[in-house]
């Protein structure tokens, strides 16, 4: 039987419950988040890619990613696909929770996103399973019970991250985005790129939309996008932010903005 729950607290703290059966995997579009995410899968086999490196889906894992960090998943058709999503930006969570997050933090793209229920603590599927109870506190208790029991989950994801690691690719797709993010602001054309990864043009950019699951073209321009946003919302300018993030003409920069967050980089 499907079902959601929703729950969209002050301060970019949000939680979502849904189960369906999946049928189209293709209503999972490619994104990233001005903030983290944290996904726990009850139900569901596929892949998730997460900035060119591939993990296994199955129930019991949890998937872990920072602000901007490009990712979508690949449900096995006609499988339930059942998961805990949670939303939330460093402001959100308790202050002592910072040092964990840093920790999370400092991991290359594509690396340690992906952790087996046998990684973590009993403890942590069991607060998973007691978080849906949040819809029966009063509205003000609402946002402490939140924040202390993501809390406790952070702690123990970054605790199961120190003992193990997860090696990045090396598959050419996925050593192309990390070239791309180390170099956000760099204006290089699909011929520069060829030539650096020593490989035609052609093989390129087929090798990156199968590993990526979308262009060079269409990765750089969200992902700019995207931390434009949030160097905006710091109080830099929509023309100053476009220029950080590589757009040479505010005019591109307008209309990818407009056509990727909705609305203009001057309206809220």
């Amino acid at each position: 039987m499907d079902r959601t729950f929703e729950l969209t607290l002050p301060i970019f703290l949000g939680y979502h419950h849904r189960r369906e059966v999946m049928t189209d995997p293709s209503a999972f579009a490619r994104h990233c988040h001005d903030g983290y995410e944290l996904i726990y899968i009850a139900e569901g086999r596929g892949r998730f890619i997460v900035e060119g490196a591939g993990y296994d889906v199955r129930p019991g894992t949890v998937l872990f990613f920072r602000p901007h960090e490009y990712h979508y998943v690949d449900i096995r058709p006609g499988e339930p696909y059942e998961r805990q999503v949670f939303h939330f930006s460093r402001e959100s969570v308790d202050q002592g929770v910072g040092i964990f997050l840093d920790l999370l933090d400092a991991r290359p793209l594509g690396e340690g996103n992906s952790y087996a229920e046998s990684d973590l603590p009993h403890e942590f599927t069991a607060l998973l399973r007691g978080f849906d109870a949040v819809q029966r506190l009063p509205e003000a208790q609402q946002t402490v019970f939140c924040r202390t029991r993501l809390a406790d989950l952070i702690v123990m994801l970054a605790t199961a991250h120190s003992r193990s690691g997860n090696p990045i690719t090396e598959r050419l797709g996925g050593r192309v985005v990390r070239y791309l993010n180390e170099h956000i602001d760099t204006d290089e054309t699909l011929d520069d790129l060829a030539k650096r990864f020593l490989v035609s043009k052609f093989y390129l950019c087929r090798s990156f939309k199968e590993h990526n699951g979308i262009s060079i073209h269409g990765y750089l321009t969200r992902k700019r996008v995207m931390i434009a946003k949030s160097r905006i919302e710091d109080g830099v300018s929509a023309a100053s932010a476009a220029s950080e993030v590589g757009f040479g003409d505010y005019s591109a920069f307008f209309r990818a903005y407009r056509r990727i967050v909705g609305h203009s980089p001057r309206e809220k």
